[in-house]
């Protein structure tokens, strides 16, 4: 089951630009679709959404969340292991290998790009080692 898209929805398109897989169609001002062969259910669309117009999998509607304060993962580098397993289910590519330091036996995920990240948390709940938890950002 997918995210979908109520009819109060209005066609802003905030929903189609934060799509990590292109699964929401629309016109603007036209209520938008979300094509669920192709959703990810990341719930970015909901996060997103400044009409609540989008429902999760279970049918809530979900609530806007300022894009500043969406979770970020944090990578505790003493237990990464560098199985890439992060980044392969990343679905905007956010994540990246570091180079080793001097005290590292290996490489480390980390965020390479963190205005790409969506805070889904697929990179937490795949990971085999549990070296990622997400938490929100901290106040600059």
């Amino acid at each position: 089951m997918s995210h979908s898209i109520s009819t109060t929805c209005t066609g802003c398109t905030a929903c189609v630009n934060i799509c990590p897989v292109k699964a929401i169609t629309g016109e603007r001002k036209s209520l938008h679709i979300i094509d669920t062969d192709i959703c990810i259910d990341c719930g970015a669309c909901g996060r997103i959404c400044p009409f609540q117009a989008v429902e999760d999998q279970n049918g809530t509607t979900c609530r806007a969340i300022k894009r500043a304060i969406w979770s970020k993962p944090v990578i505790t580098e003493d237990k990464c292991i560098s199985c890439g397993v992060c980044l392969e289910i990343c679905p905007t590519g956010a994540l990246d290998f570091d180079e080793p330091h001097a005290h590292q036996v290996h490489a480390i995920a980390y965020l390479k790009e963190p205005v790409n990240c969506i805070g889904c948390s697929f990179c937490e709940e795949a990971c085999p080692v549990v070296a990622i938890a997400m938490a929100e950002p901290v106040p600059a």
